[in-house]
């Protein structure tokens, strides 16, 4: 009777210290979930997303494993089937860690794919590859745990998966280079770029293998996604959509400069109702580049809201400035007319046509 008390007290407590674990595990589950949310909420990114709803419960599973693997070190080494039930906790908990990876990786495979939809296409691959790595990983520790050798097992895979990687060497480039582009964000669909040294226009869409460019010309541009990452990129969307931009106007070297530059500055001033030009900075005028040959040139500098609108803006500017430098009576800067003569009876020689050479 007393040996049987004995077995139940034990039994009792056995069942006890599992309660408790379990509740540490659900309280670790909780208080995990509640913080994540509150950061995905207040930081709403793509990983704080994805954290919140993958690390929660495998946490509290791994929590009350880590206490049962502590509870039974308590116990007499020489306890029955002690070092089998260490071992298989042990196994677990890498499995455990193996599944977190995985649950993050598939998490945040489908939460860039919902903010970046060029990726959706990938998103198989992605999931395919996680699926092979995380499995294999699984693979080699229930292997071990049982000690089964996975040398020969190893050694095919290497020498097959080194065949396969020189074979797909341009395709994985390009898919890691996506990954790159996708996570950096140097870039972004609907961002207008340009690719050093001629290529420019509309981010379409990001893939797997290569990002799409849609110019201002309205043609599709396919740029594989290595040579996107290595290239010299200008973003004109990034950090603001507002581009600087100016005009330049030449006027004739014995012009009033006072009276030309007191008219672009008015002109300058009244440009703000011009669609397309930014309010602040107003827009300025320079007497650059300066003296030139035959003329005098000033520079009138101003914002627009965006890369498209660049062109509207410089074509109506220039309209009105030239209007007003006609009413103002200031004549613009003429191309000059150079008359060589050749010693020859040619064109331009004794006794014939002049040849008139225009610069440019």
């Amino acid at each position: 009777m007393l040996a049987y008390l004995d077995k139940l007290s034990s039994w009792s407590v056995a069942a006890t210290y599992a309660a408790f674990c379990a509740l540490a595990g659900v309280l670790v589950r909780g208080l995990l979930r509640r913080s994540l949310t509150a950061i995905a909420k207040a930081r709403e990114t793509e990983w704080s997303e994805v954290l919140a709803t993958s690390l929660p419960r495998p946490a509290g599973a791994g929590v009350f494993l880590v206490l049962i693997a502590a509870g039974l070190r308590t116990l007499p080494p020489d306890t029955l089937h002690l070092r089998s039930a260490n071992k298989v906790i042990s196994v677990t908990v890498a499995l455990l860690g193996v599944g977190v990876l995985m649950r993050v990786a598939m998490r945040a495979i489908d939460a860039f794919g919902r903010s970046n939809p060029g990726l959706r296409s990938s998103a198989g691959i992605g999931k395919a590859v996680t699926w092979v790595v995380g499995l294999s990983v699984a693979a080699v520790l229930v292997c071990d745990a049982l000690g089964v050798s996975l040398a020969p097992a190893l050694t095919a895979l290497g020498v097959g998966s080194l065949a396969v990687a020189l074979a797909l060497q341009d395709t994985l480039t390009n898919f890691f280079s996506g990954l790159y582009i996708v996570v950096d964000k140097p870039v972004r669909p609907g961002d207008f770029i340009r690719v050093d040294p001629t290529y420019e226009g509309y981010v379409e869409s990001i893939g797997w293998r290569s990002t799409h460019l849609r110019t201002l010309a309205h043609n599709l541009v396919i740029l594989p996604n290595a040579t996107l990452s290595k290239a010299i990129i200008t973003n004109y969307s990034r950090p603001t959509p507002r581009v600087a931009s100016s005009i330049r106007v030449d006027v004739a070297p014995d012009a009033d400069l006072d009276r030309v530059e007191d008219a672009l500055a008015d002109e300058a001033r009244r440009s703000a109702d011009i669609p397309g030009i930014a309010a602040a900075p107003a827009a300025g005028v320079a007497m650059a580049p300066g003296f030139l040959d035959g003329a005098v040139g000033f520079t009138v500098s101003f914002h627009v809201v965006s890369f498209e609108e660049q062109g509207n803006v410089q074509h109506a500017l220039r309209k009105r400035v030239a209007a007003r430098l006609r009413r103002e009576g200031v004549e613009l800067a003429s191309p000059r007319i150079a008359v060589v003569r050749r010693a020859d009876g040619g064109p331009g020689g004794p006794g014939g046509p002049p040849e008139v050479n225009r610069p440019g």
